[in-house]
């Protein structure tokens, strides 16, 4: 009997083995064909960083290294400036040449608008009030026409009424340039992304497509760049079209 059980024993524990380097066997099989590969989502627009979120975090990273009352008031720079076609750093300019960026400002009134005769209960109001005057007002065509600073300033801080313009237009200036430059440094590794190397067609149409939204917000140098990467796109989309 015992004798019985031991073989019964000995089959069972081959069967056993038997099955499992079986099943062992099996696996490996499996995992030497190669894998199919997981479908992942197209890269869309919508997957990019907003320009807007560049150039408020320059005028913030500038704002704060100046102690900048207004520091927290960057979104607001840049989106009503926005809705006047302005350029947002042109009023963070004025907001330095007028009051210290905010740190002496009259009645609420940062941008020593309407030679600080005009209070504003907040800032949103008052930049809003000379973005607006800046984009419609007749005084301002001259600038309108060219974009040159020097042109705003003489009517901004006109020397008839005791004004430096020259000043003006030099710390408005040099505010300008810097804010360019630093929204530069924040969207070039976002940049370097949209080259037109090993790309898809979809990849490059996509790019192409984000690209073009930004080149409506960007600025300066940022923008020269963007104008290239499109027109590098484009030509790589046009030449992959018509290869393929």
């Amino acid at each position: 009997m015992r004798k019985r059980i031991f073989i019964l024993l000995v089959l069972l524990c081959f069967s056993l083995t038997a099955l499992f380097v079986f099943a062992r066997s099996q696996t490996l099989d499996v995992e030497l064909l190669s894998p199919i590969p997981e479908q992942t989502a197209s890269p869309t627009p919508s997957m990019k960083e907003d320009f807007a979120n560049y150039r408020a975090q320059a005028i913030k990273d500038l704002l704060d290294e100046f102690n900048s009352p207004l520091e927290n008031k960057s979104p607001t720079f840049v989106s009503c400036a926005d809705e006047h076609n302005v350029n947002p750093y042109l009023l963070v300019g004025i907001s330095k040449v007028e009051s210290t960026f905010g740190k002496n400002a009259c009645e609420g009134n940062p941008f020593g608008w309407s030679s600080c005769k005009t209070p504003f209960s907040t800032f949103k109001s008052a930049c809003q009030a000379v973005a607006k005057g800046i984009a419609t007002l007749p005084y301002y065509k001259q600038y309108r026409s060219t974009g040159r600073i020097q042109d705003l300033g003489e009517t901004y801080c006109p020397s008839s009424s005791g004004c430096n313009t020259d000043n003006w237009v030099s710390t408005v200036s040099t505010v300008v340039t810097e804010l360019e430059e630093k929204e530069l440094v924040l969207s070039l590794e976002e940049l370097a992304t949209l080259t037109p190397t090993n790309k898809s067609i979809k990849e490059l149409e996509i790019n192409t497509l984000v690209l073009k939204s930004h080149s409506t917000r960007a600025t300066g140098t940022a923008l020269k760049v963007i104008e290239i990467l499109i027109r590098a796109n484009e030509r790589a989309l046009y030449k992959t079209q018509h290869e393929s």
